[in-house]
């Protein structure tokens, strides 16, 4: 059994006093005392401040969990189905580090696997599927439909192997991806909208009616326009920007759902077919949106911020999209966030400078990466989870959150 050791734990001292000491009448007191005694002690008593060490030894344990992930039948999951979401944000994340041990592997999969290549004209040609089976059984395809989060998500890893270890031949691979990306794009009921999918499926070889917020990224599609000089590119970043504003709903909070054909109904309540699920929102999915969008748009970016630093002592995952009140999930009344929403805090509170937030959000990631990486042979953790963890500790030593004091050792 392996288990990846990164904390630091301190000892305490315990005094008893004398027996003499606990009369009726102290213990009484004591009673009444106590909950003003934890009180002060909470706010005389700082948590004490995370190091840069401390967050070194996490990086370098979702390092070698990332290593073990890949090693075991290429960062399958339960369903033995490999998922571009997991593969290309631990790319992103490694490739960002300098890791190209970690980066090399996963960018043959992004390549070889999940890249769909056929011959231009093809509707499918330069998509990248969702996930993929590299073992499929009788009646399964080994991809089955695009992606266009994956999309996304596969140019940003390909195009930080490109900056960091100069893969200049994934270049081409990038504008076909885009291109396949850009091709989901339609107009519904006077909507532009990218099409979140397309079904690869010979019985059903068609694209989807709906959108999902997550599946746009208007600041990496600038980038690569500016990069590529494509004027079309920068066409699709200025249209994706305008749905995420269109998707914001006046406290912070951004509609994830984009299906036109809903408005028909009631239009007064779903304007432009934007809105969300029971009239709830995950905060993971509004801070992922919006820590891509700070570039396009960034008065929905720095609200989605500002709603989670007000909620920052007691942040949940679910809200009302209208109120702004929490939402019980079904099963979970509590639903507290996880690494999939402290992670795109962090980011986001790094790129709109907010150092208070960004340090807070920090802290929540190592505490639960830790948690997360307790027994990993026993139970392996979501290569997805990897990617957002590292991901978000690769943003915050970029922006220096925690000083190397010079007393410090190396890790």
């Amino acid at each position: 059994m392996k288990t990846y050791h990164a904390t630091m734990q301190g000892n305490a001292e315990q005094v008893i006093p004398g027996s003499r000491f606990w009369t009726p009448l102290r213990v009484l007191l004591i009673v009444l005392l106590l909950p003003a005694v934890g009180l002060a002690t909470a706010r005389l008593v700082p948590e004490p401040p995370l190091t840069s060490r401390e967050v070194a030894l996490v990086e370098a344990a979702l390092r070698e969990a990332a290593l073990d992930s890949i090693a075991a039948e290429g960062v399958r999951r339960g369903n033995e189905a490999v998922y571009a979401v997991d593969v290309t944000q631990l790319a992103t994340a490694a490739a960002m580090a300098g890791d190209a041990e970690v980066y090399g592997p996963l960018r043959r999969i992004i390549l070889e696997e999940l890249l769909v290549r056929r011959v231009p004209g093809d509707p499918t040609h330069g998509v990248i599927g969702w996930r993929f089976f590299p073992d499929p059984v009788e009646g399964q395809t080994a991809i089955d439909a695009s992606g266009t989060t994956e999309a996304l998500r596969a140019a940003e890893a390909l195009w930080e192997g490109v900056r960091a270890f100069g893969h200049d031949d994934d270049r081409e691979a990038i504008a076909l991806i885009l291109d396949a990306y850009a091709r989901h794009a339609y107009v519904d009921g006077g909507v532009w909208m990218i099409r979140n999918y397309f079904n690869l499926h010979p019985d059903v070889y068609h694209y989807v009616t709906n959108s999902f917020l997550v599946d746009y990224d208007p600041d990496l599609v600038t980038r690569l326009a500016e990069a590529y000089g494509r004027d079309d590119w920068a066409e699709l970043a200025e249209r994706s920007a305008g749905v995420v504003e269109a998707a914001r709903t006046g406290n912070g909070l951004l509609h994830q759902v984009i299906r036109p054909e809903v408005a028909t109904i009631m239009p007064g309540f779903a304007p432009g077919g934007f809105y969300s699920i029971d009239g709830v929102e995950q905060l993971s999915n509004v801070l992922t949106v919006a820590e891509r969008s700070v570039t396009t748009n960034l008065e929905a970016a720095a609200e989605a911020l500002a709603f989670a630093r007000e909620r920052l002592d007691d942040l949940r995952l679910y809200y009302d999209a209208r109120t702004g009140d929490v939402v019980p999930a079904p099963g979970r009344p509590e639903a507290r966030p996880g690494v999939e929403t402290w992670g795109p805090l962090l980011r986001l509170a790094v790129k709109l400078g907010d150092r208070d937030t960004a340090i807070a959000a920090l802290r929540q990631v190592v505490s639960q990466t830790r948690w997360m990486l307790r027994d990993e042979a026993e139970k392996p953790p979501p290569a997805y989870l990897l990617g957002e963890a590292w991901l978000s500790l690769r943003y915050a030593a970029d922006a220096s959150l925690l000083e190397t004091p010079a007393e410090e050792p190396a890790p």
